[in-house]
């Protein structure tokens, strides 16, 4: 039989993003109340339904101590973390509490607020940070830029989530978003990354052996164990690393506390996506392509066409580089080259017909000849 710690995670957690911020939570008021009350939180559980057991007064006194030991680990959190941040460790617990039926009324700040440490990146930076990557990392910068994607949703990308306009040349190029790699999983959706996208990915996966990838190879792989799949903690430690190295986002003088969040980080691009693209696209297409969903992405159009066609209209204001073409001259090209493409098989077929019946004429006459040879 599963702990009562995990058999709580398999029932609420919708996702292993949302799993490990659980288990981070719980870790942390079990380590706090194992050192100040001697409590273990995976007991809980089981000496609430001994107290029940005990009659009113044992489960009354039960409640009381639990109360006391909850109200002292809120006054500790409450001056060392955000308001965000207490509250959600706060709401994680009574999850855990609620879970097995102990009614504890929820402790939580009243006025909570937000505490945004990232400013907006600039494509100045976008651009330094690129042109300090390799290959890969270039290409998987450029894809969340480009798409909006989270970093967590990108290292689970398979090459059936591209192959078909990635192998058709088709820009902007769709990438599929099943549910299954979705945050909470949402329905599946889809998304799309511009020529800069395009190229940089080409570019990553002209590396890549053996070729061609097979449907379930992620995109972006380990080199050791080969193939295996990236973390987004390893995208975001890259990603800080240029950071610092290029001074984007250093701390403010030299007693400046190196623990705080730095002000550019990978999720800045995901946010720079959503701003440059809606100033130029209804917002919410944009929330539908970032994998939100409300009551209004319910009613959108589900048309991908129509979805490629508007990103191709705010890809102008998204993108970083100057173009040698623009997308919708781009896109008009490719759908010409597909469309002589098959004009070109069109006359194949009429010029064997043609052979065959020049040959056909070619045996009549030798036969004719040689009749006339005979009489």
């Amino acid at each position: 039989m599963k702990d009562f710690i995990t058999l709580w995670l398999d029932q609420v957690c919708e996702s292993e993003l949302t799993k490990d911020g659980y288990t981070q939570s719980i870790r942390h008021f079990e380590k706090w109340a194992t050192e100040n009350h001697n409590l273990a939180v995976m007991d809980i559980p089981l000496r609430w339904r001994e107290a029940t057991y005990g009659g009113p007064s044992a489960r009354d006194r039960f409640l009381d101590e639990l109360k006391d030991v909850l109200r002292g680990y809120f006054a500790g959190i409450k001056g060392h973390y955000s308001p965000t941040s207490v509250n959600r460790m706060m709401s994680t617990l009574m999850s855990y509490l609620h879970t097995y039926e102990v009614p504890i009324k929820p402790i939580r700040l009243k006025h909570a607020y937000v505490q945004y440490h990232n400013r907006d990146i600039t494509k100045e930076e976008v651009q330094a940070v690129l042109d300090h990557s390799n290959v890969r990392d270039k290409a998987i910068c450029v894809m969340l830029y480009e798409s909006g994607m989270r970093p967590n949703t990108l290292t689970k990308l398979r090459w059936r989530h591209i192959k078909d306009d990635f192998s058709a040349r088709k820009i902007p190029m769709m990438i599929k978003l099943s549910s299954d790699i979705l945050k909470c999983h949402v329905t599946e959706r889809w998304t799309f990354i511009g020529d800069e996208g395009y190229q940089a990915l080409h570019r990553y996966l002209s590396t890549r052996r053996p070729l061609p990838l097979k449907e379930g190879d992620f995109i972006f792989a380990k080199e050791k164990p080969k193939g295996g799949k990236l973390g987004a903690t390893a995208l975001s430690q890259a990603f800080n690393k240029k950071v610092k190295k290029l001074r984007l986002a250093e701390p403010e003088g030299a007693d400046a506390d190196r623990r705080k969040p730095k002000e550019i980080r990978l999720y800045c691009l995901r946010k720079a996506f959503r701003k440059y693209m809606a100033a130029s696209t209804d917002s919410r297409y944009v929330e539908f392509w970032m994998g939100h969903t409300s009551t209004e992405t319910h009613y959108l159009s589900t048309d991908p066409e129509y979805h490629r066609q508007l990103y191709a209209k705010g890809y102008p204001s998204l993108r970083i580089g100057r173009p040698s073409l623009d997308v919708e001259t781009v896109s008009k090209l490719t759908g010409e080259i597909e469309r002589l493409g098959s004009v070109n098989q069109e006359y194949r077929a009429r010029i064997e017909r043609l052979e065959r019946m020049l040959s056909d004429l070619a045996d009549a006459y030798a036969e004719v000849k040689q009749l006339r040879q005979t009489s």
